[in-house]
């Protein structure tokens, strides 16, 4: 019989480590979880191109619409391997899925390095998106399945830390390296990818495995298809995701309209890893004692607040401040939002439910980034005002769109306890 999408009474109540400090919570995380933080930091120190496509491209003559096209050759690569990587993950194996997606993501940097027309670049968006893609899906299962229930809050947060601190560094070399010479960004980030995927072959272990019967999409869709609160996650996630871009677009213009050069762009965009290094974790655990889905939301909602701040930037020192905000939010609803998708999925069907997921970032990097350059260029404070209603939308359909369980809610906390 086909799994049913879980209830409230479908797993035991986990006993919750109170009594623990921070401290002791984060030295009993398991062995994969430290190598996997440290692969990432590594390979988000390089994550170098992305961050700064929209200042390389108009550097090289192409126009807003130009960008939008990249961007979204980029995120179409990115749909389709999210169901190619949520495939692999339930089929080959997680660290195998995470190996192919670090080494061939480490090749299609050098092909976009090489990248000249316009056609090129696509293409080489196109096979970055794919190839980086595939990641995701991959780590997030098999941070599911090395972590108790009790301990998947902390896990994530810890990750996104290492995540986070790498990013914060990386883009203040990035931004150095960007007014130097845009070459090394593609190298760095083509080395980080490749080393990282030798380490994730080498140490990691598989993780779950379906039989070649369990791993196809269609009994996972099925099973998606009746899951209202993922229904809400996804819709809510699809939305707060377009905010996320604008950093990388709009804002980047922003900044260099505001003719700042580009490492004051890298160190605004540092000031947000900065900030998850040093209050994520501490934040993720004082927030958990509340309903999973109300923290998410109102997450959601503060990341809305922050972009729209940028209607008042004449000076870095509001952008800055765009920064701080948004980035408390993020900080209040990602590791709490990984920890809850765990808990909607059935364990061998985790690699296809965290790449439909997924799905939500990609087709917001399709649509977002030029979007918001054109609504930029034609009017800003119409962008900025209008992030504040996307913010505003991601917190009720997340919220209401559940359905009208909420007292199931109130009998759960933040630590990835399964909800209906």
């Amino acid at each position: 019989m086909e799994n049913q999408p879980d209830s409230p009474d479908s797993h035991p109540q986990p006993v919750l480590p109170d009594s623990e400090t921070l401290w002791q919570q984060i030295a009993a995380l398991p062995r994969p979880v430290w190598i996997l933080a440290g692969g990432m930091f590594i390979n988000r120190f390089g994550t170098f191109v992305v961050p700064f496509l929209t200042l390389y491209l108009g550097d090289r003559g192409f126009d807003a619409g130009q960008i939008w096209q990249v961007f979204g050759a980029m995120a179409m690569g990115g749909i389709g391997a999210m169901f190619l990587g949520g495939w692999m993950t339930d089929r080959i194996g997680r660290k195998n899925a995470m190996a192919i997606s670090l080494l061939s993501g480490a090749a299609s940097m050098l092909l976009l390095w090489q990248a000249i027309s316009l056609p090129q670049f696509l293409v080489a968006a196109f096979f970055s998106g794919l190839t980086h893609g595939m990641f995701h899906p991959a780590a997030h299962s098999l941070m599911a399945d090395v972590l108790p229930v009790d301990r998947r809050v902390t896990g994530f947060a810890v990750v996104r830390w290492a995540v986070n601190l790498g990013f914060a560094c990386g883009m203040a070399a990035g931004g150095l390296l960007a007014d130097h010479n845009f070459a090394w960004l593609f190298i760095g980030d083509a080395g980080t990818s490749a080393i990282f995927g030798v380490i994730a072959f080498l140490t990691l272990p598989h993780g779950i495995r379906a039989t070649k019967s369990e791993s196809h999409w269609l009994p996972a869709l099925r099973h998606m298809a009746r899951n209202r609160r993922f229904h809400a996650l996804f819709f809510a996630n699809l939305l707060v995701a377009s905010l996320f871009f604008q950093w990388g677009s709009s804002v980047a213009r922003l900044v260099v309209d505001l003719d700042y050069p580009k490492q004051v762009y890298g160190w605004l965009m540092a000031l947000n890893g900065i900030m998850i290094t040093f209050f994520e974790i501490p934040l993720s655990r004082a927030v958990r004692r509340f309903a999973p889905r109300l923290v998410i939301a109102v997450g959601y909602l503060v990341c809305g607040i922050g972009m729209s701040l940028n209607l008042f930037a004449d000076t870095w020192v509001w952008v800055a401040i765009a920064v701080v905000v948004f980035t408390l939010g993020e900080m209040v609803s990602l590791p709490i939002s990984s920890a809850y998708l765990v808990h909607l999925s059935p364990d061998k069907m985790r690699g296809r439910y965290a790449g439909a997921l997924g799905l939500t970032w990609n087709l917001g990097n399709s649509i977002a980034p030029g979007l918001g350059l054109v609504i930029y260029e034609w009017h800003a404070s119409v962008l900025w005002i209008g992030t504040l209603g996307v913010g505003m939308l991601a917190a009720i359909v997340l919220w209401r769109g559940a359905g009208e369980e909420g007292e199931d809610d109130s009998r759960q906390r933040g630590d990835g306890v399964p909800l209906s």
